[in-house]
């Protein structure tokens, strides 16, 4: 009997020592697998790294000054950020006045924000604070219009002067070949609204046109003074067939004046970019047609372009975005379509 008990006794022992055995190398595979765990986790937190130094970034956009033309650039400017992870904002000069502007950039500067991209309103002026910020490492690009005399990175926006070439041809074909055109001109130093004007005047020499530019007028970039300017036209040439406005408050100024004197069908007017004016303009007869730039897509590749260059990546000197002729046919479908060939 005591041989029965010291057989099991025996035998309780061995169990114990295997069930012990185990315990230990099962530990030592949990701890294992922890600190396997751990490993992982940390690469992934390495690898995440550039992901939150995007996040980090601040890119800011600089239009010449408060102009609803600027609401959709800075519209597809946003959505890019977002998409990339990057913070966007929006200084804007109070008014269209080259030395504000240079002040807005310096305070950019000083912050140390990453990106800045200038719509520019003069040329010469923003080369020496351009040339800062690049010294800076604050990558610097244009849109909607350049500072070709600057070292900027890139320029993003519509080619002008293609642009106005397409406009005189347009202007062509509508005024029949021949008659008195006006221009209106929001200043005249902005290098962007020159080649339009060059190119519009180009297109007509081209064609062999037979219409005869009377006068390029300035109105000051504000509404009021192009209805102003209008009418003043009107009575110095009383036999103007078309009025074309190279800035955004042209052609629904001079709208508004063609249509209170009831000479809509009469006198042509036409222009550049889609305030909400004119696309009443172009829906009621009053305004033949705008040419639009693709604001949005002004917006949205200046970020692409921010990042690539705060990447360490050559980017183009310039980016055509191109230009769409809005007329009645294409007034309520223009936009959709551009922000979907940017989204999808």
């Amino acid at each position: 009997m005591s041989e029965v008990f010291s057989r099991h006794g025996a035998t309780e022992s061995v169990t114990s020592l295997l069930m012990w055995r185990v315990l230990v190398v099962s530990k030592e595979k949990f701890v294992m697998k922890c600190v396997k765990l751990l490993f992982v986790l940390s690469l992934v937190a390495v690898m995440m790294v550039p992901v939150a130094f995007a996040e980090d970034l601040t890119f800011v956009m600089v239009p010449k000054g408060v102009h609803p033309y600027y609401e959709p650039c800075f519209d597809g400017f946003k959505a890019a950020a977002e998409k990339y992870g990057i913070t966007a904002e929006y200084e804007a000069p109070q008014e269209f006045d080259p030395a504000l502007q240079v002040k807005v950039i310096e305070g950019l500067i000083a912050r140390g924000v990453n990106g800045i991209a200038i719509s520019a309103l003069d040329d010469k002026s923003l080369v020496p604070v351009i040339k800062r910020a690049l010294a800076d490492d604050i990558m610097i690009i244009t849109f909607d219009a350049p500072a070709p005399s600057s070292d900027q990175l890139s320029y993003i926006g519509t080619n002008n002067k293609t642009a106005g070439k397409v406009a005189g041809e347009k202007l062509a074909e509508l005024m029949g070949n021949k008659g008195q055109l006006a221009f209106l001109q929001a200043g005249m130093t902005a290098p962007n609204l020159n080649l339009r004007r060059e190119g519009v005047a180009e297109a007509l020499a081209e064609l062999g046109s037979e219409i005869e530019i009377v006068t390029v007028e300035d109105n000051q970039g504000t509404f009021d003074m192009t209805v102003n300017k209008t009418e003043a036209l009107m009575g110095t040439y009383p036999e103007l067939k078309a009025i074309f406005g190279v800035s955004a408050f042209g052609a629904p100024g001079a709208a508004k004046v063609v249509k209170e004197l009831d000479k809509t069908g009469d006198i042509l007017v036409a222009g550049f970019d889609d305030l909400k004016d004119t696309l009443v303009g172009i829906r009621d007869g009053s305004v033949a047609f705008c040419l639009v730039q693709r604001t949005y897509t002004m917006g949205w590749r200046s970020i692409e372009t921010l990042l690539a260059a705060t990447n360490g990546e050559e980017v183009p000197a310039e980016i055509d975005t191109g230009i769409i002729i809005v007329t009645k046919d294409n007034v309520d479908s223009y936009m959709d379509d551009m922000v979907r060939e940017l989204v999808e």
